[in-house]
């Protein structure tokens, strides 16, 4: 029997809202991540696209900017054990 997560990944690609949803996903996956790193508090940073492999994050402030920097490879690793695949190289943070 396959399982439901496979079934639902064959009925987006057939409809050609893989893409688009997985964005959503990761964009999603994002604020999850960051949220749980700094104590599931709310912080002041959104996902604004995607670009080939390039996540781009709107931040607000300069420490938490810095902050995110210097975790960016362990938010990597995440995002991709996350989706079972290489969806994000770099992020890049703007103030």
């Amino acid at each position: 029997m396959e399982s439901l997560k496979n079934l639902i990944r064959k009925k987006k690609q057939q409809r050609g809202l893989k893409k688009p949803l997985e964005i959503y996903e990761l964009f999603a996956e994002w604020n999850k991540k960051a949220s749980e790193v700094f104590g599931n508090k709310k912080i002041n940073c959104y996902p604004k696209f995607l670009k080939g492999k390039t996540l781009y994050i709107q931040v607000e402030g300069g420490p938490l900017a810095s902050e995110l920097q210097l975790r960016q490879r362990e938010f990597i690793k995440k995002i991709n054990d996350h989706f079972e695949k290489k969806m994000v190289e770099r992020i890049v943070f703007k103030l």
